[in-house]
């Protein structure tokens, strides 16, 4: 084939490809801002796609080696072949290995507390973020082992997951897997009090201040960091004390307080005299 040809047909086929596996992620997510993904894609697409049209643009010359006409091949033409090669060794590398960590993390996801134990202690992705979300989903995990995940010092387990692989079933809008270790309802109190004094991450704060399992002192002190979302975790937490409902009414007039309002009313442990005044605040809007 032309090697032009192919460059160009390749480079259709990546475009194809890598636009069908961006979209297919947006759809499967659940997120209010997936569909934005939808506006990068054509970025994205442009990024990835040279590696295509060069590896079509090389791939005439690695056939021609593989039938054996190595012999009569210039220096450049066995460079080519070589690049070829390579983006063809790091294509099926990464679709093997993105096979692989979809049925790991499936079978993670319905594993009993004995193979729960067993994953951590010999799987190759009992570190990868994606399997440890699963891990935290899994309604089967001991609280013993929530805690050893909230331990890890590994920084993108405080991070929103997204993934082209299927790996990310019931958590669809991709909440890190310390949210995800938060929201299990195995978790204990001490895990969700060490996550508390040591996250920085206000979206683990924000679903801290909304778990009843949180002490009454740390609904307290999340309080004073007059943040929107601990406080909406606050505002739905029907163990928030009294006096730190009456703090969040006093938050500046702007719409993430609107929504620390609304959740106010809706949460049945709300005194009658805060509902009342949210109720008034709420005209403002």
């Amino acid at each position: 084939m032309n090697r032009w040809r192919s460059a160009f047909l390749w480079t259709g086929l990546g475009v194809v490809a890598v636009t069908g596996a961006l979209l297919a992620a947006i759809f499967r997510s659940t997120s209010s801002t997936a569909g934005l993904g939808i506006l990068v894609i054509p970025f994205q697409v442009a990024l990835l796609a040279p590696p295509f049209f060069v590896f079509g643009y090389c791939l005439p010359d690695l056939v021609r080696w593989f039938k054996g006409k190595s012999a009569g091949l210039s220096i450049s033409a066995k460079l080519r072949a070589v690049i070829a090669a390579i983006l063809a060794t790091c294509g099926i590398s990464y679709i093997v290995y993105g096979v692989i960590l979809t049925v790991a993390v499936n079978d993670v996801r319905t594993m009993n507390e004995p193979g729960l134990d067993k994953f951590l202690e010999g799987s190759m992705f009992r570190n990868n973020k994606f399997a440890l979300g699963a891990l935290a989903q899994n309604l089967n995990v001991s609280a013993a082992v929530l805690d050893r995940i909230a331990r890890m010092p590994e920084p993108e387990l405080n991070d929103r997951m997204s993934s082209v692989w299927p790996v990310m079933a019931g958590n669809g809008k991709g909440l890190s897997v310390m949210r995800l270790v938060v929201r299990n309802p195995n978790v204990s109190a001490s895990t969700i009090e060490y996550l508390a004094s040591t996250s920085q991450t206000d979206y683990v704060l924000g679903d801290i201040a909304g778990n009843p399992k949180t002490s009454i002192e740390t609904l307290s002190r999340l309080e004073t960091k007059k943040n929107y979302l601990i406080d909406w975790g606050l505002a739905q937490n029907p163990k928030t004390p009294p006096g730190v409902f009456s703090k969040l009414l006093d938050r500046e007039k702007y719409f993430t307080q609107k929504t620390t309002l609304e959740m106010l009313l809706k949460n049945p442990s709300t005194p009658s005299e805060i509902r009342t005044k949210a109720s008034e605040l709420l005209k403002d809007y």
